[in-house]
């Protein structure tokens, strides 16, 4: 097989400018695994690479993916701050079991005696994905690739065919069924059994260009992250197109994101023709312009690989990468939902336009430092940071609404530091996400509508981490969904009992402290969020099979008391745990 030019190679970087994944030192294995899918020609690139025996012919299909396979526990998830009078109110975003809820407690219930448990405290589970990510090679300068997950993170045991779900009436009962039905949305569940996550096109004859459907990832991921790691839930998708040169060294990488076009002449009776943008003005328009110098081919890869670990010279890598966003009229969201919702029975003037008069712009630097003192020991340190900038001039779909704008003010830093010495390693991650003053503190949580002081939030302020960034079990991935007004630091013990690239079989334990920014924006209005403590085994076949097992340890602050309406304390947040196992296959 050919190896691929040069400006194939940054594809993976970039579809927020590549393929990065949320761990630094999984980002050479993607990027290594994308340049052998580009499969282009090396006389593009000017890199000398090795022909292989037989030249590939054209077209030709790849394939590449994983399945995973992932089971949880919770045990007190919910921090016991259940709310006696009303069950459903409490202060983690991991809901208590549906015998805690308020309807199943209530003493004019049917069976309420029976149902009530006097506070349970687990919900366990297990789901499912396949991940599916072939690439149709064209030619050498011509590619198409998608991306279908198969049973998207399917709870397993959740689509039981019975009357209940597909009005089965010799099934009456769930306790009756006898087989699990293929998910569709609307019918037995919210999801279709395969989504389309990606569908892009990539033309490099001599610069590389790519458009359609794809991953948005940079640095760390802690800003856009494209879900590109086994562990992985989210990820994040653009419309996009893409160009990609690169310049006495440098990559340059402009892109135009079709972030939103508003409403279309879509007709949900009509499921044939072209559909068209009403009009530019609702668009929500982005440009994003990459700069970055770091290693990318196979060739310069090696050419790294010798520096570090023979020359045991330093390595420096960085990028920049920067974000406009603006938009001048909105829809209102009841006249296009109702439109969308009416099946063709609401027509195009139903349809009603709002100033929203809004930018943002989002810079985001990221650097990367690399040094082996020997064969044996080195370190790593890696940084990125991102702010955001803008205003929104009119949040309201209502005209009369007295203080709807907005300024948007907001900051986020990630740093990893590693040192490696045998096969032990130690670390540092840590991480500033700014907060705000109005209540709203999860990812569920709306800040731009929120209110401060029973006034208006006019100042949105709460950075808000990817949620594929993970840095926990517990405390931020679940209880709060993710990084936000807070200032972590995360030191952590890794050990190796295999001395080699191709596999590992270890433990690796860490331990997270983390504090509020802004206390008042917390459910108990303190600023300690608590410390967890997590345990890792895991053994892992590199790019072909993971076994981990892991356990979580958090004991939450006060920052998670629930209070009631004058500022008493109802509820003191508690211990909570969690054990968790994930199988994945990769190809």
């Amino acid at each position: 097989m050919r190896r691929p030019g040069a400006l194939s190679l940054v594809l993976a970087l970039i579809a927020c400018a590549g393929s990065i994944p949320a761990r630094a030192d999984d980002v050479d294995d993607e990027l290594e695994k994308l340049i052998e899918e580009a499969g282009s020609d090396s006389s593009l690139g000017g890199w000398a690479d090795k022909q292989a025996e037989r030249p590939p012919s054209y077209p030709r299909l790849e394939h590449h993916g994983y399945f995973r396979f992932r089971a949880d526990l919770f045990w007190r998830g919910h921090l016991g701050t259940v709310n006696p009078d009303d069950r459903t109110q409490h202060t983690s975003a991991i809901p208590a079991p549906l015998r805690e809820n308020a309807i199943n407690n209530d003493p004019d219930t049917p069976f309420a005696n029976q149902i009530h448990s006097n506070g349970a405290k687990t919900i366990a589970g297990a789901n499912i994905r396949f991940r599916y990510q072939p690439k149709f090679l064209i030619s050498s300068s011509m590619r198409i690739a998608a991306t279908f997950d198969i049973l998207d993170n399917l709870v397993l045991g959740s689509t039981p065919d019975f009357d209940g779900n597909l009005s089965r009436p010799d099934v009456p009962l769930s306790a009756f069924a006898s087989s699990q039905a293929p998910p569709q949305s609307g019918i037995n569940g919210f999801r279709d059994g395969i989504r389309v996550k990606e569908a892009y096109a990539e033309w490099q004859p001599a610069f590389l260009l790519r458009l359609g459907r794809m991953s948005s990832n940079w640095g760390l991921g802690m800003l856009a992250n494209g879900g590109q790691g086994i562990d992985s839930d989210y990820g994040d998708y653009v419309d996009r197109a893409m160009l990609l040169l690169k310049i006495y060294g440098v990559y340059i990488a402009p892109m135009w994101d079709f972030a939103y076009s508003g409403a279309t002449t879509e007709d949900p009776g009509n499921f044939f023709g072209q559909a068209k943008d009403l009009g530019q003005a609702d668009d929500v328009k982005q440009w994003v312009l990459a700069i970055f110098q770091r290693p990318l081919s196979e060739a310069e890869r090696a050419k790294r690989q010798i520096e570090l670990r023979e020359e045991f010279k330093p390595a420096f890598d960085w990028g920049l990468y920067t974000v406009f966003r603006k938009q001048n009229l909105d829809l209102t969201q009841e006249s296009y939902r109702d439109y969308l919702e009416s099946g063709g029975l609401k027509t195009y003037d139903y349809l009603t336009l709002v100033p929203r008069d809004a930018w943002v712009v989002v810079p985001d630097l990221w650097l990367r430092f690399e040094k082996r003192f020997d064969y044996t020991s080195g370190i790593r340190f890696e940084l990125e940071a991102a702010g955001l900038i803008g205003e929104i001039g009119n949040v309201s779909d209502d005209a009369s609404t007295d203080g709807s704008n907005r300024k948007i003010r907001q900051l986020g830093v990630a740093m990893e530091l590693e040192y490696q010495r045998g096969q032990i390693s130690m670390g540092l991650d840590a991480g500033m996400a700014s907060g705000d003053s109005a209540e709203g503190f999860g990812v569920n949580d709306r800040p731009v509508l929120a209110e401060a002081d029973g006034s208006p939030n006019r100042n949105v302020t709460a950075f808000k981490f990817d949620r594929d960034y993970h840095i926990d079990l517990l405390l931020f991935r679940e209880v709060i969904g993710t990084v936000t007004n807070t200032v972590y630091v995360k030191p952590y013990v890794s050990y190796d009992v295999f001395d080699s690239v191709e596999e590992a079989l270890g433990a690796r334990l860490d331990l997270l402290v983390a504090e509020a920014l802004a206390p008042s924006a917390t459910p108990g209005d303190k600023r300690h969020l608590g410390v967890e403590a997590d345990l890792r085994l895991f053994y892992e076949e590199k790019g072909v099979f993971n076994l981990d097992i892991e356990s979580g340890f958090l004991f939450p602050g006060k920052a998670f008391d629930l209070l009631d309406q004058n500022g008493d304390r109802l509820r003191s947040a508690k211990f909570a745990f969690t054990v968790q196992t994930r199988l994945t296959m990769q190809f």
